[in-house]
Protein backbone atom coordinates (compact mmCIF):
# COMPACT_ATOMS: atom_id res chain seq x y z
CA UNK A 1 0.00 0.00 0.00
CA UNK A 2 2.89 2.31 0.91
CA UNK A 3 4.43 1.71 -2.51
CA UNK A 4 1.23 2.84 -4.27
CA UNK A 5 1.08 6.02 -2.15
CA UNK A 6 4.73 6.84 -2.86
CA UNK A 7 4.21 6.30 -6.62
CA UNK A 8 1.11 8.53 -6.59
CA UNK A 9 2.99 11.32 -4.79
CA UNK A 10 5.89 11.12 -7.27
CA UNK A 11 3.48 11.37 -10.20
CA UNK A 12 1.82 14.41 -8.64
CA UNK A 13 5.18 16.14 -8.05
CA UNK A 14 6.29 15.50 -11.67
CA UNK A 15 2.99 16.87 -12.97
CA UNK A 16 3.39 20.08 -10.94
CA UNK A 17 6.96 20.51 -12.17
CA UNK A 18 5.85 20.25 -15.82
CA UNK A 19 3.12 22.85 -15.28
CA UNK A 20 5.71 25.26 -13.85
CA UNK A 21 7.69 24.92 -17.07
CA UNK A 22 4.72 25.93 -19.25
CA UNK A 23 5.08 29.62 -20.32
CA UNK A 24 2.43 31.81 -18.77
CA UNK A 25 -0.19 33.22 -21.16
CA UNK A 26 -2.02 36.45 -20.61
CA UNK A 27 -5.70 35.70 -20.91
CA UNK A 28 -7.64 37.95 -23.32
CA UNK A 29 -10.91 39.20 -21.85
CA UNK A 30 -13.94 38.11 -23.82
CA UNK A 31 -14.90 41.70 -24.62
CA UNK A 32 -11.34 42.68 -25.64
CA UNK A 33 -11.33 41.28 -29.19
CA UNK A 34 -8.66 42.08 -31.79
CA UNK A 35 -9.51 45.30 -33.65
CA UNK A 36 -8.49 45.76 -37.29
CA UNK A 37 -8.22 49.37 -38.46
CA UNK A 38 -10.77 50.20 -41.14
CA UNK A 39 -10.72 53.46 -43.06
CA UNK A 40 -14.12 55.06 -43.37
CA UNK A 41 -14.51 57.13 -46.53
CA UNK A 42 -17.00 59.80 -47.48
CA UNK A 43 -16.85 61.29 -50.95
CA UNK A 44 -15.85 64.94 -51.05
CA UNK A 45 -16.14 66.06 -54.67
CA UNK A 46 -13.70 68.93 -54.17
CA UNK A 47 -10.92 66.58 -53.05
CA UNK A 48 -10.98 64.11 -55.99
CA UNK A 49 -9.33 64.77 -59.37
CA UNK A 50 -8.93 63.00 -62.68
CA UNK A 51 -5.42 61.80 -63.54
CA UNK A 52 -4.38 61.30 -67.17
CA UNK A 53 -1.27 60.35 -69.12
CA UNK A 54 -0.32 63.47 -71.06
CA UNK A 55 2.95 62.41 -72.68
CA UNK A 56 5.02 59.25 -72.94
CA UNK A 57 6.51 60.00 -69.52
CA UNK A 58 4.11 62.39 -67.77
CA UNK A 59 0.95 61.63 -65.79
CA UNK A 60 -0.93 64.47 -64.17
CA UNK A 61 -3.98 65.78 -62.39
CA UNK A 62 -5.75 67.70 -65.15
CA UNK A 63 -8.15 70.45 -64.18
CA UNK A 64 -10.22 72.13 -66.91
CA UNK A 65 -10.55 75.90 -66.73
CA UNK A 66 -14.14 77.09 -66.53
CA UNK A 67 -14.11 80.58 -68.03
CA UNK A 68 -16.55 83.13 -66.61
CA UNK A 69 -17.38 80.85 -63.68
CA UNK A 70 -17.14 82.98 -60.55
CA UNK A 71 -17.92 79.95 -58.39
CA UNK A 72 -14.69 78.24 -59.45
CA UNK A 73 -11.81 79.96 -57.58
CA UNK A 74 -9.07 78.18 -59.56
CA UNK A 75 -10.55 79.25 -62.89
CA UNK A 76 -10.98 82.83 -61.67
CA UNK A 77 -7.32 82.90 -60.65
CA UNK A 78 -6.33 81.47 -64.03
CA UNK A 79 -8.23 84.17 -65.92
CA UNK A 80 -6.59 86.89 -63.82
CA UNK A 81 -3.19 85.40 -64.54
CA UNK A 82 -3.86 85.47 -68.30
CA UNK A 83 -4.64 89.17 -68.17
CA UNK A 84 -1.90 90.17 -65.73
CA UNK A 85 0.84 88.21 -67.49
CA UNK A 86 -0.37 89.04 -71.02
CA UNK A 87 0.20 85.58 -72.44
CA UNK A 88 2.33 85.97 -75.59
CA UNK A 89 0.31 83.76 -77.97
CA UNK A 90 -2.91 85.56 -77.02
CA UNK A 91 -1.45 89.04 -77.37
CA UNK A 92 0.83 88.08 -80.29
CA UNK A 93 4.07 88.71 -78.47
CA UNK A 94 7.30 86.74 -78.16
CA UNK A 95 7.33 83.70 -75.86
CA UNK A 96 9.99 85.24 -73.57
CA UNK A 97 10.19 83.06 -70.43
CA UNK A 98 7.40 80.76 -71.58
CA UNK A 99 8.52 77.48 -73.11
CA UNK A 100 6.80 74.57 -74.75
CA UNK A 101 7.00 71.63 -72.38
CA UNK A 102 5.75 69.14 -74.95
CA UNK A 103 4.56 69.56 -78.54
CA UNK A 104 4.39 65.93 -79.66
CA UNK A 105 1.44 64.82 -77.54
CA UNK A 106 -2.19 65.95 -77.56
CA UNK A 107 -1.18 69.40 -76.34
CA UNK A 108 0.80 71.49 -76.69
CA UNK A 109 1.71 71.90 -73.02
CA UNK A 110 3.47 75.00 -71.76
CA UNK A 111 5.74 75.66 -68.77
CA UNK A 112 6.39 78.95 -67.00
CA UNK A 113 8.06 79.34 -63.59
CA UNK A 114 5.79 82.24 -62.59
CA UNK A 115 2.70 80.21 -63.44
CA UNK A 116 4.01 77.23 -61.47
CA UNK A 117 4.71 79.37 -58.39
CA UNK A 118 1.23 80.86 -58.43
CA UNK A 119 -0.74 77.66 -58.94
CA UNK A 120 1.37 75.41 -56.75
CA UNK A 121 -0.24 77.11 -53.76
CA UNK A 122 -3.68 76.00 -54.93
CA UNK A 123 -3.05 72.28 -54.45
CA UNK A 124 -1.56 69.97 -51.82
CA UNK A 125 1.99 68.67 -52.14
CA UNK A 126 0.95 65.00 -52.40
CA UNK A 127 -2.09 62.85 -53.20
CA UNK A 128 -3.27 59.28 -53.02
CA UNK A 129 -3.30 58.11 -56.65
CA UNK A 130 -5.38 55.15 -57.84
CA UNK A 131 -4.87 53.27 -61.07
CA UNK A 132 -6.13 50.21 -62.89
CA UNK A 133 -4.06 47.85 -60.68
CA UNK A 134 -3.44 49.59 -57.35
CA UNK A 135 -2.54 52.79 -55.55
CA UNK A 136 0.37 54.83 -54.20
CA UNK A 137 0.99 58.21 -52.61
CA UNK A 138 2.50 60.62 -55.13
CA UNK A 139 3.95 64.11 -55.01
CA UNK A 140 3.51 66.98 -57.45
CA UNK A 141 6.78 67.58 -59.28
CA UNK A 142 5.89 70.06 -62.05
CA UNK A 143 2.98 72.28 -63.09
CA UNK A 144 2.21 72.99 -66.73
CA UNK A 145 -0.81 74.25 -68.63
CA UNK A 146 -2.55 74.22 -71.97
CA UNK A 147 -4.03 77.35 -73.48
CA UNK A 148 -5.90 77.52 -76.78
CA UNK A 149 -7.51 80.30 -78.76
CA UNK A 150 -10.96 78.82 -78.27
CA UNK A 151 -10.61 78.53 -74.49
CA UNK A 152 -10.10 74.80 -74.12
CA UNK A 153 -7.60 75.33 -71.30
CA UNK A 154 -6.22 72.95 -68.64
CA UNK A 155 -3.95 73.18 -65.62
CA UNK A 156 -1.86 70.01 -65.19
CA UNK A 157 -0.13 68.94 -61.98
CA UNK A 158 2.45 66.32 -62.98
CA UNK A 159 2.87 63.54 -60.41
CA UNK A 160 5.71 61.09 -59.73
CA UNK A 161 3.77 57.92 -60.52
CA UNK A 162 5.08 54.37 -60.81
CA UNK A 163 2.94 52.67 -63.46
CA UNK A 164 4.45 49.29 -62.61
CA UNK A 165 2.83 49.62 -59.20
CA UNK A 166 -0.57 51.12 -59.99
CA UNK A 167 -1.11 50.47 -63.68
CA UNK A 168 -2.66 53.25 -65.76
CA UNK A 169 -3.40 56.23 -63.47
CA UNK A 170 -7.04 57.22 -63.00
CA UNK A 171 -7.80 59.47 -60.02
CA UNK A 172 -6.07 61.37 -57.24
CA UNK A 173 -7.57 62.02 -53.83
CA UNK A 174 -6.59 64.19 -50.90
CA UNK A 175 -7.96 61.47 -48.60
CA UNK A 176 -7.16 57.78 -48.69
CA UNK A 177 -9.90 55.65 -50.30
CA UNK A 178 -10.22 52.02 -49.10
CA UNK A 179 -10.85 50.94 -52.67
CA UNK A 180 -11.52 47.26 -53.31
CA UNK A 181 -10.05 45.81 -56.50
CA UNK A 182 -10.51 42.51 -58.28
CA UNK A 183 -14.21 41.81 -57.95
CA UNK A 184 -16.46 40.67 -60.77
CA UNK A 185 -18.22 43.90 -61.83
CA UNK A 186 -19.91 42.58 -64.98
CA UNK A 187 -23.47 43.14 -63.79
CA UNK A 188 -22.95 46.60 -62.25
CA UNK A 189 -20.84 47.55 -65.27
CA UNK A 190 -23.78 46.95 -67.59
CA UNK A 191 -26.10 48.96 -65.33
CA UNK A 192 -23.70 51.90 -65.23
CA UNK A 193 -23.17 51.88 -68.98
CA UNK A 194 -26.90 51.80 -69.61
CA UNK A 195 -27.49 54.62 -67.15
CA UNK A 196 -24.69 56.94 -68.33
CA UNK A 197 -24.52 56.34 -72.08
CA UNK A 198 -27.18 58.89 -73.07
CA UNK A 199 -25.41 61.71 -71.22
CA UNK A 200 -21.93 60.71 -72.40
CA UNK A 201 -19.99 63.42 -74.25
CA UNK A 202 -18.14 60.69 -76.14
CA UNK A 203 -21.41 59.30 -77.49
CA UNK A 204 -22.86 62.71 -78.26
CA UNK A 205 -19.82 64.41 -79.83
CA UNK A 206 -17.04 61.84 -80.20
CA UNK A 207 -16.79 58.47 -81.91
CA UNK A 208 -19.59 56.94 -79.84
CA UNK A 209 -17.42 54.29 -78.19
CA UNK A 210 -18.32 55.15 -74.59
CA UNK A 211 -17.84 52.09 -72.43
CA UNK A 212 -17.16 52.90 -68.75
CA UNK A 213 -15.18 50.19 -66.96
CA UNK A 214 -15.60 49.59 -63.22
CA UNK A 215 -12.16 49.02 -61.70
CA UNK A 216 -12.97 49.18 -57.98
CA UNK A 217 -15.57 49.97 -55.37
CA UNK A 218 -16.06 51.15 -51.81
CA UNK A 219 -19.35 49.85 -50.44
CA UNK A 220 -21.99 51.12 -52.91
CA UNK A 221 -19.63 53.59 -54.64
CA UNK A 222 -18.29 52.33 -57.97
CA UNK A 223 -15.23 53.88 -59.63
CA UNK A 224 -15.07 53.84 -63.44
CA UNK A 225 -12.93 55.00 -66.34
CA UNK A 226 -13.38 55.41 -70.07
CA UNK A 227 -9.97 55.59 -71.76
CA UNK A 228 -7.81 53.65 -74.22
CA UNK A 229 -4.62 55.14 -72.71
CA UNK A 230 -3.22 55.80 -76.18
CA UNK A 231 -4.47 59.28 -77.07
CA UNK A 232 -1.45 61.09 -75.59
CA UNK A 233 0.45 59.79 -78.63
CA UNK A 234 -0.88 61.50 -81.75
CA UNK A 235 0.23 58.62 -83.95
CA UNK A 236 -1.44 55.89 -81.88
CA UNK A 237 -4.68 55.82 -83.87
CA UNK A 238 -6.75 56.37 -80.73
CA UNK A 239 -10.52 56.69 -81.11
CA UNK A 240 -11.00 58.19 -77.65
CA UNK A 241 -12.07 61.85 -77.83
CA UNK A 242 -13.35 62.35 -74.29
CA UNK A 243 -11.48 60.19 -71.74
CA UNK A 244 -13.36 60.13 -68.46
CA UNK A 245 -13.18 59.13 -64.79
CA UNK A 246 -16.36 58.87 -62.75
CA UNK A 247 -17.85 57.70 -59.46
CA UNK A 248 -21.32 56.14 -59.41
CA UNK A 249 -23.59 55.25 -56.52
CA UNK A 250 -26.21 52.52 -56.36
CA UNK A 251 -29.19 52.55 -54.00
CA UNK A 252 -31.01 49.61 -52.37
CA UNK A 253 -33.16 49.18 -55.50
CA UNK A 254 -30.17 49.09 -57.84
CA UNK A 255 -30.72 52.58 -59.26
CA UNK A 256 -27.47 54.12 -60.56
CA UNK A 257 -26.52 57.78 -60.05
CA UNK A 258 -23.36 59.59 -61.13
CA UNK A 259 -21.89 61.51 -58.18
CA UNK A 260 -18.68 62.87 -59.71
CA UNK A 261 -16.83 62.90 -63.01
CA UNK A 262 -13.73 64.27 -64.70
CA UNK A 263 -13.28 64.53 -68.45
CA UNK A 264 -10.70 65.64 -71.00
CA UNK A 265 -11.92 67.32 -74.20
CA UNK A 266 -9.52 66.24 -76.95
CA UNK A 267 -11.84 67.33 -79.74
CA UNK A 268 -12.03 70.99 -78.73
CA UNK A 269 -15.77 71.57 -78.29
CA UNK A 270 -15.45 75.36 -77.69
CA UNK A 271 -14.02 75.67 -81.21
CA UNK A 272 -16.93 73.88 -82.89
Amino acid sequence: MKNYIILALLALLLSCKKEKNIPARNPVPENDSVVFSKIEYKLDKSSVFGVYQLTDKDMAICIPVQFNDQDDPLSVKYEKFLVKDSLPWIYRREMKDYQYYDTFSAGPWIYNKRFEDVFKKEMKDSYFVYGTKGSQKSEIKRIIFQSTECGNDYIAYILNIDKKQIGNPLIASENEIPLQYGRNYKEINQSIKKSASKESTENNYGHGNYNPIVYGNYKNLYFTYYDDFKWHNRNSGSNCQFPERAIFETDSKGKVSMLWSSEMDLLGLPCL
